[in-house]
């Protein structure tokens, strides 16, 4: 892949869509193509499957890759009984491949996406055969509550409403955290994250108060304890510049996996698949392909 950060759009292959029911919510899944055994990428909290195209096109040299939309994001649909905890994103990614018969699958997972994914290779070890984790979202008792705390709140207050995909994306380029991210990312998340407005422009496809709520339930769900206890070969990245929770535990992570490797990316944050997608496919595809 060419790394580029000029802010001129690029045409790509466009994924096949198609549904999925699981567990009472009709998932959103993307076929990106390739050959051999299923990749399957999962996003991160607030974000949607296609925002990370350039690494999903890339990885078809290492197999057959899919993503989806988690429930109450991009075009999957929202559950009825308001159920966004991280226990029901594990089941729902369960539901994934059971239905598409995926078992065996590896995958590439960021930020929630990524706890979903080792949490389930930890329970699960037929589903999930070996997984790239960037930027889990991981605590224990040396994480103080105040740190989600201040996210929720932040998060609550986004912006919800745009004029228009181009106007999000003038209004995001040169802010926090998008202001690293790779331009063609960013554009894909302002274009395919937003619906039209019913009074017109565009709104978030996850509102605020969606993604917020995921963020309030994150300590309920064992995901680090999950992982932890996993057999399946695992690959942990964290930004060495990320202000998430896992690198400020991710010495103690290294010396308590089963098997797994933990590695420190210098130069790069909590959006490290945005900001390195090239650095973060090689190193995924050889991770994939070792016997």
């Amino acid at each position: 892949m060419e790394s580029e950060r000029n802010d001129e759009p690029k045409t790509f292959p466009e994924p096949k869509t198609f549904l999925v029911d699981a567990n009472g919510i009709r998932l959103s899944g993307q076929d990106w193509g390739g050959e051999g055994l299923p990749i399957i990428i999962l996003h991160a909290t607030g974000f949607l499957g296609r925002v990370y195209r350039p690494i999903a096109l890339a990885l078809r040299s290492a197999g057959h890759v899919y993503s989806y939309d988690q429930r109450g994001h991009g075009d999957s649909s929202r559950p009825a009984d308001g159920d966004y905890s991280w226990a029901s994103t594990a089941a729902d990614l369960k539901a994934f491949i059971v239905a598409l018969k995926l078992e065996g699958a590896r995958g590439l997972g960021h930020s929630a996406g990524a706890t979903a994914i080792g949490s389930l290779a930890g329970a699960h070890p037929e589903l999930i055969s070996r997984a790239v984790l960037v930027e889990p979202v991981v605590f224990d008792d040396e994480v103080p509550q105040s740190a989600q705390d201040s996210l929720y709140e932040r998060t609550r207050k986004r912006k919800r409403w745009f004029e228009s995909a181009d106007a999000m994306f003038r209004n995001l380029e040169h802010k926090p955290p998008f202001a690293t991210w790779r331009r063609d990312m960013l554009r894909d998340y302002c274009e395919f994250g937003t619906r039209p407005a019913a009074g017109g422009g565009v709104e978030l496809k996850c509102p605020p108060e969606i993604e917020a709520d995921f963020y309030s339930r994150a300590r309920e769900f064992p995901g680090l304890t999950l992982i932890l206890k996993g057999r399946s070969p695992l690959l942990m990245m964290f930004g060495e510049k990320s202000d998430s929770t896992g690198i400020k535990i991710a010495d103690k992570i290294a010396a308590q996996l089963v098997n797994g490797t933990v590695v420190t990316v210098p130069d790069a944050g909590h959006f490290l698949p945005m900001e390195q997608p090239e650095m973060v496919v090689r190193t995924a595809a050889e991770f994939f392909n070792r016997k």
